[in-house]
C-alpha cells in the first residue's frame, strides 16, 4: 500500500486515518447525499442487519492482525538466534594472535555491515554484499583451521580441535539461518489484494452502520464517526506490525549492538 513508501514512524497511522476518514466521508454522501437509500426513511432496516458486514470485517482484521504478528514474533526469534550464534562465534580464542585478529575483525566487519546496511539503511529488504563477505571469510578460517589440523600441517598457529570446529561450525550455520531468516521477513511486502479487501469491507459495514440510521441523519453522523474511528484504530495497529523492521513498532538490534561495543573493546 501506498504508506510502505515511507519510512516515517507515523506513516501507518496517517495513512490509516486518510483511510478511515475517506471510508467514512464516502459512506456518509453515498447513503445521506444520494435518493439510493431513500426508500428507508420510510421502511428502515433493523440494527442486527449491520452486524453481518462488521463480523466479517473483524475476521479479516483479525487473521490479517495474527498473520502480522506472527511475523513480528518470528523476526524477533531471527535477532535473537542471530545474536546467540554470534555471541558463540566472538568469544573463541585462536592460537595465534594475528589468527585472533583477523577472526575479531572479520566479526566486527560483518556486524558492522549489518547494522549500517541492512537494519538502517534497507530495512533489512536486501542483502549486504560487505555482510556475506564477511561471513564467507569466517567460513574459510573455520574451514581453514579444522583442515589444518586433519592433515597435520605444519601451520599449528591455524590448527583448531575437532571439538572447537564442530561449535563453530554449528554456530556459523546458525548464524546463517537466522540471516537468511531475518532478510526474507524484511523482504515480505504486504498483500495489496487482502487490504484492498479489507477496505472495500470496511466501507460495507460503514455504510451499513449509515443505513440504519438513514431516518436521523444527526445519528447517523455520530455513527459513522465512532465506527471509522475503530476501523482505523484497527488499521493503524495491524499496519504497524505488518513489517518488523520499519515504523513506530519496530525491532532494535540492540543484541547486535552490544556484541559489536564488546568486540570494539576488546580489540582496543
Amino acid at each position: 500500500m501506498p504508506y510502505q513508501e515511507f519510512n516515517s514512524l507515523l506513516a501507518p497511522i496517517i495513512a490509516t486515518f486518510f483511510w478511515s476518514l475517506c471510508i467514512g466521508v464516502a459512506s456518509y454522501l453515498l447513503v445521506f447525499k444520494t435518493k439510493l437509500f431513500d426508500n428507508l426513511i420510510e421502511h428502515p432496516l433493523v440494527p442486527p442487519f449491520l452486524c453481518l458486514p462488521a463480523i466479517m470485517f473483524a475476521f479479516l482484521m483479525g487473521f490479517m492482525s495474527a498473520d502480522a504478528w506472527q511475523n513480528y514474533t518470528q523476526a524477533r526469534t531471527a535477532l535473537i538466534n542471530e545474536a546467540s550464534a554470534i555471541s558463540r562465534l566472538a568469544f573463541v580464542p585462536m592460537k595465534s594472535p594475528e589468527k585472533q585478529k583477523s577472526y575479531s575483525a572479520n566479526l566486527q566487519a560483518y556486524l558492522e555491515a549489518v547494522l549500517d546496511e541492512e537494519w538502517e539503511k534497507s530495512f533489512n529488504k536486501s542483502s549486504s554484499p560487505k555482510a556475506k563477505e564477511a561471513l564467507n571469510q569466517l567460513s574459510v578460517t573455520i574451514w581453514k583451521g579444522s583442515i589444518a589440523c586433519a592433515n597435520g600441517s605444519e601451520k599449528q598457529d591455524q590448527c583448531i580441535d575437532a571439538f572447537t570446529s564442530a561449535s563453530l561450525i554449528k554456530a556459523h550455520d546458525d548464524l546463517r539461518n537466522a540471516r537468511e531468516q531475518r532478510l526474507s521477513l524484511g523482504y515480505l511486502g504486504s498483500v495489496y489484494a487482502k487490504w484492498i479487501m479489507a477496505i472495500l469491507l470496511a466501507f460495507i459495514a460503514a455504510v451499513s452502520v449509515a443505513a440504519v440510521q438513514r431516518g436521523n441523519q444527526k445519528t447517523g453522523v455520530i455513527s459513522l464517526i465512532l465506527f471509522c474511528l475503530s476501523i482505523w484504530i484497527l488499521f493503524s495497529i495491524v499496519t504497524m506490525y505488518s513489517n518488523p523492521y520499519k515504523w513506530a513498532e519496530r525491532l532494535e538490534p540492540i543484541p547486535l549492538s552490544l556484541i559489536l561495543d564488546d568486540l570494539k573493546t576488546i580489540q582496543k
